[in-house]
């Protein structure tokens, strides 16, 4: 009877250990890496839709760096991952005189991402809430 269980429980380790996968491949489902910004949805008093320019693109870099190039403006920033569920974004921008603003962190959600598609939710803020979709 005692051999029974140990065959019995042998099975059962064996059976896990097959079940399992080493994660040696890329995640294809990953934020890193260059995004262009498909549209920005500002909800506030009059809910706006703002369709991105083909110039304009979020590009997380594997080493935490993020640059924004959003019509007119450009930002750099540093990002860090929350999971797969939000980033933190910190945003250094250059105002009209030269001088340098660095925005207090936010944390977006992250919805919805696949290899080719993303979309980040800001918190909200008194102004409103925005949502920002991304694509490959």
């Amino acid at each position: 009877m005692k051999n029974k269980y140990s065959i019995l429980i042998a099975a059962c380790f064996l059976f896990c250990l097959s079940a399992c996968k080493k994660g040696g491949s890329a995640n294809p489902s990953s934020i890193t890496g260059k995004w262009n910004i498909d549209k920005t949805v500002y909800n506030r008093a009059v809910d706006t839709t703002i369709t991105g320019l083909t110039t304009d693109y979020y590009d997380f870099g594997a080493n935490g760096a993020l640059t924004i190039q959003d019509h007119q403006d450009y930002m750099t920033g540093i990002y860090s991952l929350n999971g797969v569920k939000s980033v933190g974004i910190n945003i250094y921008t250059v105002d009209g005189h030269g001088m340098g603003v660095i925005t207090p962190p936010a944390v977006f959600t992250i919805s919805n991402l696949t290899s080719n598609s993303v979309m980040l939710t800001s918190p909200p803020y008194p102004s409103g809430q925005y949502f920002v979709y991304l694509k490959r």
